[in-house]
C-alpha cells in the first residue's frame, strides 16, 4: 500500500503579520517560488478573533534555491491601494512565464456598504464592516517573479478563484473559478486564449443537487490530457453530528478540453480546505490537503496517473498537532532530490499564522 511519510516540518516564513494561503511552484531555472497572502495581524484589535477579509492584504512571494531554505524578505506581487488582495495562485507556463490569479476585497463601514450587493459577493467583518468582492484578476511575470505587468480583470462576472490553472496544448489557459448563482455556489471553468487579456466561460458545474456549495476548485490535467476538477464543498442544512462529514471531496472529469464534464462524484475524503494535486516524477499524483477537523493537521493520498483510484487510495496523516481549524490551503512541489515539499499555513501556541512546510517521501 502506497503511503506518504513526513520527514520534517519547516517554518518557511513567519513574522508579526498574518501569512496564509500559499502556493509553490518550480521555476525553469531549477529554483522555487512561493506566493502567499500577507495581512496585518489584527487579533489584538479584534479581541483575538480572526478574519480573512482585510483591506490591507497583499500578494507577496519568496524564493528558494533548494526548496528548504527560503528568502527572509518577501517581494510584492501586487499591493492594491484600494483593495485587499486575496489568495495569489502561482502557475508556471511552458515558456517559464509566471501566471498568477487572485481576487480582491473592498471594505466598507457597514452603514456605508452598497445596498444592492449580490448574494455571495460580500462578507460581514466583525459586525462593524462589510467586505465586498471586488473582482478576480490575473498578473504575469517573465523574469521569475522579479517584476510584474499590470493586473487584468477576469471578465466573467462575480467569480472568485483559489486553485491552480492549466495550460493547454494550444497555449490557452483554463482556470477553475466559483460563484454564487441562486441558492448555491457553482464551479465555473474559464478559458483565456491570450494569457488573461480576454475570457470565455467554457462550463458551469452546479452545486450538487442543491445540497452542497462548491468552493475553491483545483484543476488538474493528467498525462493523457484528461481534466479533473477537485472541488471543496460544504453541505447545506447540516444536522447535529454531521460536522466531520460536511465537506466531502467532489470530482468531475472532462475529455474534450473542459467544455463538457462528467457527473460529479462525492468521495469519503473530508475537509473544509481546498484539495491540491501534484504530478510526481514517476507519473503518480499526490492529493494533499489541510485537515480542518480534530485532530487538525495535514493529510495526503497517492493516486494513479489518471486519478482513477481515489476511492481506494490510503490516506496518510502527515501531522495532527494543529491547534484549530484556521490552517491548511496546501500546495506541493517535488524537489530535485525526489522529496516532496507540501506548503500550507499553520499556527502554534502564540497564534501567529505563518507559512509552514512538510518534507515528505512517497513510498
Amino acid at each position: 500500500m502506497t503511503i506518504v511519510k513526513a520527514l520534517e516540518h519547516l517554518d518557511i516564513y513567519k513574522d508579526e503579520q498574518y501569512n496564509s494561503f500559499p502556493t509553490v511552484v518550480p521555476l525553469k531555472d531549477g529554483t522555487y517560488r512561493l506566493g502567499f497572502r500577507q495581512a496585518p495581524d489584527r487579533r489584538v484589535a479584534y479581541e483575538g478573533a480572526i478574519t480573512h477579509v482585510d483591506a490591507s492584504s497583499k500578494a507577496v512571494s519568496i524564493g528558494s534555491a533548494d526548496g528548504v531554505h527560503w528568502d527572509t524578505k518577501p517581494a510584492v506581487i501586487w499591493d492594491d491601494f484600494f483593495h485587499g488582495v486575496q489568495d495569489p495562485c502561482l502557475n508556471v507556463l511552458q515558456d517559464g512565464t509566471l501566471f498568477v490569479t487572485y481576487f480582491t476585497w473592498k471594505v466598507y463601514e457597514k452603514d456605508e456598504a452598497p445596498s444592492d450587493m449580490k448574494p455571495g459577493t460580500w462578507h460581514r467583518v466583525m459586525d462593524d464592516w462589510i467586505g465586498q468582492m471586488a473582482g478576480t484578476y490575473s498578473i504575469r511575470s517573465t523574469d521569475g517573479g522579479i517584476t510584474w505587468d499590470k493586473p487584468v480583470l477576469v471578465s466573467l462576472g462575480d467569480v472568485v478563484i483559489r486553485g491552480n490553472s492549466v495550460e493547454m496544448e494550444d497555449g490557452s489557459i483554463l482556470s477553475p473559478l466559483y460563484e454564487q448563482e441562486g441558492p448555491t455556489f457553482n464551479v465555473v471553468v474559464g478559458r483565456t486564449p491570450d494569457r488573461g487579456q480576454t475570457w470565455e466561460r467554457l462550463a458551469v458545474i452546479p452545486g450538487y443537487e442543491g445540497q452542497y456549495h462548491y468552493h475553491e476548485p483545483n484543476l488538474y490535467k493528467t498525462e493523457s490530457g484528461k481534466l479533473v476538477l477537485f472541488i471543496r464543498s460544504l453541505k447545506l442544512n447540516r444536522q447535529p453530528g454531521e460536522e466531520q462529514t460536511a465537506s466531502p471531496l467532489f470530482t468531475t472529469e472532462s475529455t474534450d478540453g473542459g467544455r463538457t464534464w462528467s457527473e460529479v462524484t462525492m468521495w469519503p475524503i473530508y475537509s473544509p480546505s481546498p484539495f491540491n494535486v501534484l504530478r510526481l516524477a514517476d507519473g503518480r499524483v499526490l492529493l494533499n490537503y489541510g485537515y480542518r477537523y480534530k485532530p487538525f493537521g495535514l493529510r495526503a493520498l497517492v493516486l494513479d496517473a489518471e486519478c482513477t483510484n481515489i476511492g481506494t487510495a490510503e490516506e496518510s496523516v502527515l501531522r495532527e498537532d494543529g491547534l484549530g481549524s484556521d490552517i491548511g490551503y496546501s500546495s506541493a512541489v517535488q524537489l530535485a532530490d525526489g522529496r516532496v515539499l507540501i506548503t500550507y499555513y499553520y499556527y502554534h501556541e502564540d497564534g501567529t499564522r505563518y507559512i509552514a512546510g512538510t518534507l515528505c517521501e512517497v513510498e
